[in-house]
């Protein structure tokens, strides 16, 4: 790929296949962002998530270059009912301007495989790193997944705890008959579509722990980055979906 304001070749990335026995734990990326427009800051080190087709794509972002960088991601897909479930998670990076996209897909049956773009940059360049699920269907798809990014990476402060809750969520269990989308404000405070208002705030940030109360009900939630928040005993079960 050229850029066409200096015609030098700029970035170019070399695919390189892996397969690997990785067990991923249930710890979760510092933030996922289900927005393109506004992507969640990747993280040194390894950043986790789980992504699949009934909630949307986790789009990351951060400074390659000059030098040489490497992005590498793994995928294990999620089991249903107990039995393995193959799937396909598809990779895409690219720069803040559009002008180039790399696009990788990983399959996945029990097993994690990975996949790793490395490329060299001329110059400081955004770069924007969407993880897309499966699409379609109407059983969930999909499984967790794992991004590093080495070399010339430079990386954005992580969002504080009240920073990461503040969207939109659709409400996956109904309690005191609220059913509506609720927004989480950065002031503390929530509100249904329905007019219906409560509050938020912090219970435990290192753990992602959150006290929500509104009309009668009192819930203890951890949120899950790019997931929602789930019931803090049972992450399995999604309370708040994240929607935006």
């Amino acid at each position: 790929m050229r850029n066409a304001l200096i015609g030098l070749p700029v970035l170019r990335f070399l695919p390189v296949a892996l397969s690997a026995f990785v067990a991923l734990s249930g710890s979760a990326a510092h933030a996922q962002s289900l927005d393109s427009g506004h992507p969640a800051p990747l993280q040194p080190g390894e950043n986790k998530g789980t992504v699949d087709n009934f909630v949307g794509s986790n789009y990351f972002a951060f400074t390659g270059g000059p030098g040489s960088v490497t992005v590498t991601v793994s995928y294990s897909s999620m089991s249903l009912l107990g039995n393995a479930q193959h799937s396909s998670l598809t990779v895409e990076l690219s720069d803040d301007k559009k002008t180039w996209t790399e696009r990788r897909t990983i399959s996945s049956l029990k097993e994690s495989n990975s996949t790793k773009m490395v490329g060299n940059l001329k110059v400081p360049t955004r770069l924007i790193l969407a993880i897309i699920p499966p699409q379609g269907g109407l059983v969930r798809s999909g499984g967790d997944y794992v991004v590093t990014a080495t070399g010339a990476a430079k990386f954005d402060p992580p969002p504080s705890a009240g920073e990461l809750i503040v969207g939109t969520y659709t409400p996956m269990i109904v309690h005191d008959n609220e059913d509506s989308a609720a927004k989480f404000s950065a002031n503390g405070t929530l509100e249904f579509a329905s007019g219906t208002v409560g509050h938020w705030k912090v219970f435990d940030a290192d753990s992602h722990i959150y006290t929500v109360t509104f009309a009668q009900t009192r819930l203890s939630l951890k949120l899950v980055p790019g997931r929602g928040l789930v019931d803090a005993h049972d992450p399995t079960m999604i309370v708040f979906q994240r929607t935006h």
